[in-house]
């Protein structure tokens, strides 16, 4: 094991050998849900003889071996006899019984379930379920229903109330009558807070507290569901509006493409004495010339810029591929640039811009008007929360997305390394 582990205290212990056929474990992050799901699942393969395979999923197979399998105390860890057989996607955990097959599948695309037609499963453990794709929850639990010992867990940090997995799961699995839940199999619901966590000592608790703001503080650190409303960046402010020093260098930059809303550009720089990220530049079109400006115009402007700034390598440059997007990364793969795709999950996206804002490793430069005055009025989409989903309002938000996109490509990975 890379770590020794600390068992988690007794009412999690109980919920790990709880014996109903659905479980939803709730809570904010770092409550240490997944390393008990892990536990739980363990714990019932080795006292199902009967299982022989079954579902581990997340919302991309990549998310599920970094967050379940391949994590300080995930998976391989708790199971250090356990073989994973990466290329097929699997992990073969032995069992006093005999094997166990964990498969692992992504959830989040609307053909998703496809991968599992004609599986057969006994178990389904679930990371990040309001993440999942609703073909998938559906396919995923008609490939358990013919098992003789059925068992689904199903973890996630606490979403808008009108999500659809409480619309239209958990919470109806909640008001079935003692009868049905009977009938069922049983249904339950924990909810777990950070000191649920052994490891997290009140240091680290008030750190994580630091980090986060409005409904993204609700969730992640109080394990509350509530609606995303009001302004995006709440805390936004001067304190995250600065110069860089003469010791930053430019490595970075990203591109929002648009046909129907401004082109928009920005320049990123690293500066090592601080390990503090700044953007310095920006450009955006102005009306008359998203109007008239063809795909090679535009990159004429990038690398002028580019020069002016000091270069950057050919692959340190990001373009959003929607919205004839594709138009200009074939343009720019013309002159010889590289350009990455863009991480263009929003909210995952939003989470990692507010968390290196918040916590001062990005800063935008005062050059930086436009973008200053797009964060600061980025707002969430009330009709939207409304029903249940967590969208920002789409206008005035070029600069924003391209910041978004820069900060979860290049900055936030960094970070991680």
């Amino acid at each position: 094991m890379s770590d020794t582990l600390i068992m988690p205290p007794s009412h999690v212990l109980d919920w790990i050998t709880c014996e109903d056929k659905l479980q939803f474990w709730e809570g904010p992050v770092r409550c240490g849900k997944t390393q008990a799901s892990i536990l739980a699942l363990l714990y019932h393969i080795e006292n199902n003889p009967t299982w022989k395979q079954g579902i581990l999923s997340g919302n991309t197979t990549k998310s599920a071996k970094n967050n379940v399998v391949k994590t300080a105390m995930g998976l391989l860890d708790l199971a250090p006899k356990a073989k994973f057989k990466q290329h097929e996607g699997e992990i073969i955990i032995p069992t006093k019984h005999g094997p166990v097959r964990v498969v692992l599948f992504g959830a989040d695309d609307s053909d998703s379930d496809d991968s599992l037609r004609g599986f057969t499963a006994d178990f389904w453990v679930a990371d990040e379920i309001t993440k999942h794709h609703e073909n998938f929850i559906k396919e995923a639990l008609a490939r358990i229903s013919a098992s003789e010992h059925p068992w689904v867990l199903w973890t996630s940090n606490p979403e808008n109330p009108r999500n659809r997995i409480y619309t239209e799961y958990t919470d109806r699995f909640l008001n079935m009558s003692a009868e049905e839940k009977e009938e069922f199999g049983g249904y339950s619901e924990r909810h777990f807070k950070l000191t649920d966590n052994p490891i997290m000592t009140p240091e680290k608790i008030r750190a994580l507290e630091l980090t986060y703001t409005g409904a993204e503080y609700r969730r992640k650190v109080l394990g509350e569901r509530c609606v995303a409303e009001g302004l995006v960046y709440p805390f936004f402010g001067e304190e995250c509006i600065k110069s860089p020093p003469e010791t930053a260098t430019v490595r970075w930059a990203a591109i929002d493409f648009g046909t129907v809303h401004p082109t928009a550009m920005g320049w990123y720089a690293y500066d090592k004495p601080t390990k503090t990220y700044y953007k310095v530049k920006e450009w955006r079109a102005t009306p008359e010339q998203a109007s008239k400006m063809t795909t090679s115009e535009y990159m004429d402007v990038f690398e002028k810029i580019t020069e002016e700034l000091g270069g950057i390598s050919k692959m340190n440059l990001t373009i959003d591929y929607g919205g004839g997007g594709e138009a200009l990364v074939r343009e720019a793969e013309r002159r010889h640039w590289m350009p990455q795709t863009p991480d263009k999950k929003v909210l995952d996206g939003i989470s990692a811009t507010a968390r290196l804002l918040k916590t001062h490793v990005l800063y935008i430069s005062p050059e930086c008007p436009l973008t200053i005055e797009e964060l600061y009025l980025y707002h969430w989409d009330q009709k939207a929360s409304e029903r249940g989903e967590d969208k920002v309002v789409k206008e005035h938000d070029d600069l924003a997305d391209e910041t978004r996109y820069a900060a979860s490509t290049f900055i936030e990975p960094r970070l991680r390394r």
